[in-house]
C-alpha cells in the first residue's frame, strides 16, 4: 500500500452495482488510513470524467473515482492490462489495502464478482430467491430512483454492513467463544443415531443466541442444545435438511416437565407429540415447521424456564433421539402440500 491520499469526495456512475456498492463500503469501513476522510467523503454521481481531468489529476485534487474514467480502481484497465478478467473495483480496492484474504469480506468480495464479471448476482432459478436476492431488489431500487442513486445506496449499505459484521461474528469471535465454551466444561460434542443417520450434535451453556446458528452453519452439527446459563431456559435446534424426528424427545420432555407440576399433567402421547404448545405445560413449544423444540425461544419473555438441569435435557435427548423415524417430518410435509 502506498503513502496515505486524502480524499474529499468519491465518485462513482449513478446507476448502483453490487461491484461499486461493495467497493463504497470496504473503503469507507476499512480504508480509512490509506485515504484519509473516505469515511465522510460525500458519494458523487457522474457518467464521466470533467472535460480535460484525468483520474491522477482529480485523485490529486481530492476526488477519488471508481470504475469512472480509468484510474486506480478502475477494473476495466486492471483486466485489459492483466489479459484476464479476474478482478472488479472491489477486489482491486480489497488487495491495495491487503484484506482481500479477510473471511470477513469473503462473500461478499464473491458477490460483487460474480454479479459484475458474470451478471449472476443470484444464479438459483427459484423465482423467490431471484425477486428477494439481493441483486434483484438493488435492480428494483434502482427502477424506482433512477435520479436519486445516493437513496439506493442509503438501503444497501446498512445490508452489507450487518453481513460483514455477522460474518465477523462467524470467522472470528463465534470460534473462539465455542472453543472456550469446550475448554471450560460449558460445551460438548456427541453423536446420535437416527435409523441410519448419523448426527452431529451439541450441548452448550451461553446467551449468546448467535452460537447455535454458527454450529449448524459452519461445524456442520445436526442438532444442537443451547442452554441459557442465566436463566436455563433451554432451546433445541436442528438442521431442517436432515429432518430429524423429534416427537419422542418432546414427549419425554413433556412428560418429565408434567410430573414436576403440582398438580401433575395427565400423560397422553398423542398430546405430548404434538405440535405447538400443551395446555399446563407452557414451558415446551414444538415447532413442526422449523424442526425445532424451544423453552422460550431467542426471546423467553414470560415463558417460564424448565424446571429440569441442563444434564437431564441432554440425558433425554440422547436416550429418545434413536426412537425417532428420520425423514418423518419431510414426508408429513410433503404429503400435506400434496407432493
Amino acid at each position: 500500500m502506498s503513502s496515505p491520499i486524502p480524499v474529499e469526495a468519491v465518485v462513482i456512475f449513478p446507476k448502483i452495482q453490487a461491484d461499486t456498492c461493495v467497493a463504497l463500503y470496504i473503503l469507507a469501513r476499512f480504508g480509512k488510513e490509506a485515504f484519509p476522510g473516505i469515511d465522510v467523503a460525500p458519494v458523487l454521481f457522474w457518467s464521466s470524467l470533467p472535460e480535460g481531468k484525468t483520474p491522477d489529476q482529480l485523485l490529486a485534487e481530492g476526488v477519488l473515482t471508481i470504475d469512472l474514467g480509468g484510474g486506480l480502481f478502475d477494473h476495466h484497465i486492471a483486466n485489459t492490462e492483466s489479459g484476464k478478467r479476474e478482478d472488479c473495483a472491489s477486489t482491486l480496492i480489497a488487495k491495495y489495502l491487503g484484506i482481500d484474504q479477510n473471511p470477513a469480506l469473503k462473500k461478499c468480495l464473491a458477490w460483487a464478482k460474480r454479479d459484475d464479471l458474470e451478471g449472476k448476482g443470484t444464479i438459483s432459478d427459484d423465482p423467490l430467491d431471484r425477486a428477494f436476492g439481493l441483486s434483484g431488489l438493488m435492480m428494483n431500487l434502482n427502477r424506482a430512483f433512477p435520479d436519486d442513486p445516493k437513496r439506493t445506496l442509503d438501503y444497501l449499505l446498512p445490508l452489507i454492513h450487518f453481513h460483514v459484521v455477522e460474518e465477523q461474528k462467524r470467522s472470528e469471535e463465534l470460534p473462539l467463544e465455542w472453543q472456550t465454551l469446550l475448554d471450560t466444561g460449558k460445551a460438548k460434542q456427541f453423536d446420535l443415531k437416527q435409523g441410519n443417520a448419523d448426527l452431529k450434535c451439541a450441548y452448550l451453556e451461553t446467551d449468546n443466541i448467535a452460537l447455535a446458528g454458527f454450529l449448524r452453519a459452519a461445524k456442520r452439527m445436526d442438532l444442537v442444545i443451547q442452554r441459557r446459563a442465566s436463566s436455563g431456559h433451554t432451546n433445541i435446534i436442528t438442521r431442517q435438511l436432515r429432518s430429524i424426528d423429534l416427537r419422542p424427545v418432546v414427549e419425554a420432555l413433556r412428560k418429565e416437565e408434567a410430573k414436576r407440576k403440582t398438580p401433575p399433567v395427565p400423560f397422553d402421547r398423542v398430546v405430548f407429540q404434538g405440535a405447538g404448545r400443551v395446555d399446563g405445560i407452557d414451558e415446551w413449544y414444538y415447532d413442526d415447521a422449523a424442526n425445532t423444540i424451544q423453552n422460550g425461544g431467542v426471546n423467553p419473555g414470560t415463558t417460564p424456564a424448565t424446571r429440569m438441569s441442563g444434564e437431564e435435557i441432554l440425558e433425554i435427548v440422547k436416550r429418545m433421539i434413536p426412537f425417532g423415524i428420520i425423514g418423518a417430518l419431510k414426508r408429513k410435509k410433503n404429503s400435506e402440500l400434496g407432493k
